[in-house]
């Protein structure tokens, strides 16, 4: 069976290549032409084409508040063509997403299912490893792909506040970062936004609402995020 490999790992490098003025094995997904650039959405990209055949995954989508992550997140269910179930601790999910409570993960969702944990903080930032809700999270992360067989969506402003695994991710969705957490945050996902954060310091807000910086083993690169079926 071929080892899987972090995409944070080759992601950093590829960037130690490009240092050294060699070229590095990460595929661009947009034209180096910005005037000429064609956008890619998403759901076009060979890394969700990807991970749609995959029996299970984990996703990592990184940023601050009110940054999109949550839409991004529903749309990278939607794409994953999953039923989709989700904890929400800040707010109701969309129609047609079952909302469960994160003392439930460890039975629900049934396997071939989508899970999204979002604004993850909110019950993971105790570390507490007594808490039930700690608990149920951490005996997740390691057997979703395989035994389980689900797509998992971790959504948070912080990877430091979140599960110890979760930067083995298939695939990290770099949103704009907060700066409150950045002090705090781990080594791997700072050294990632030193290269990230000039890209979208050139964007309008509104366009890094509908933007996120994509990495997995495949490519990495800016992209497009089309709007939620069921959100429109």
């Amino acid at each position: 069976m071929a080892r899987r490999v972090n995409p944070l790992i080759s992601f950093a490098a590829n960037l130690v290549l490009e240092g050294l003025g060699l070229s590095a094995d990460t595929q661009a997904i947009t034209d180096s032409d910005e005037s000429n650039r064609r956008e890619v959405e998403i759901g076009n990209t060979k890394s969700i084409i990807s991970l749609r055949q995959k029996p299970g995954s984990v996703s990592l989508i990184l940023g601050r508040r009110e940054g999109g992550k949550t839409v991004l997140g529903d749309r990278l269910a939607e794409l994953l063509g999953r039923p989709i179930y989700a904890v929400t601790p800040e707010q109701k999910p969309p129609k047609g997403v079952i909302e469960i409570g994160i003392e439930q993960v460890d039975e629900l969702p049934p396997p071939y299912s989508t899970l999204l944990l979002d604004d993850a903080p909110v019950y993971m930032s105790s570390r507490d490893y007594h808490d039930h809700k700690v608990v149920n999270v951490e005996k997740l992360i390691p057997v979703v792909r395989h035994r389980r067989k689900l797509h998992l969506i971790f959504i948070t402003q912080s990877s430091a506040l979140s599960d110890r695994y979760i930067l083995t991710s298939d695939i990290v969705l770099l949103k704009p970062p907060s700066i409150l957490f950045m002090e705090t945050e781990r080594n791997q996902v700072v050294h990632l936004y030193q290269k990230v954060a000039p890209l979208f310091s050139s964007m309008s807000e509104a366009q890094k609402l509908r933007h996120v910086y994509l990495i997995s083993e495949i490519e990495s690169g800016m992209v497009r995020v089309g709007m939620p079926v069921f959100m429109k």
